[in-house]
């Protein structure tokens, strides 16, 4: 999660899994954050924004709908590994952390470090890792409101755990 001021997003929106705050640059979405209703919805202030609302808006209705935003790559060479392998679980999938690691040459412990600095959680699905065990974390967290919103999403999507 990238920290954002609640005066600096683009959006902030209601969602099935609590407020997102929506950050862009009018070029690239940079951030969707989880808010847990800690801010008040806000419209689109950009164009990138509105379409951003409209884009997971249609996912929160129909979880096979597949974004075409433009998205942040001011992420290190390690993290655009672990995005490209998220972009590649299919919807209603999941993969272990152990699995990621091994398709990129690294660590289970690594991954989740990757996945929890996904500035585009939902958009890039780091919610499809699991733990080899159970569900894992989410947005840092394993327990609370970061994972049963990971436990909707995955339900969502009808991802067999």
């Amino acid at each position: 999660m990238i920290d954002v001021a609640v005066k600096d997003y683009t959006a902030i929106i209601n969602s099935p899994v609590g407020r997102l705050g929506i950050l862009d640059n009018g070029s690239v979405i940079q951030a969707v954050n989880f808010l847990y209703n800690e801010a008040s919805p806000r419209k689109a202030v950009t164009s990138l924004a509105e379409e951003a609302v409209a884009q997971l808006n249609h996912f929160f209705t129909n979880p096979y709908f597949t974004f075409s935003l433009p998205i942040t790559n001011a992420i290190t060479p390690f993290q655009m590994k672990v995005r490209q392998a998220l972009l590649s679980i299919p919807v209603g999938q999941t993969m272990s952390y152990g699995n990621v690691a091994k398709t990129i040459a690294s660590s289970a412990r690594a991954i989740a470090g990757g996945c929890r600095r996904n500035p585009v959680p939902i958009i890039v699905p780091c919610h499809r890792i699991i733990a080899a065990n159970g569900l894992g974390g989410f947005s840092g967290a394993l327990d609370g409101k970061p994972l049963a919103n990971k436990k909707w999403l995955l339900e969502h999507e009808r991802a067999k755990r």
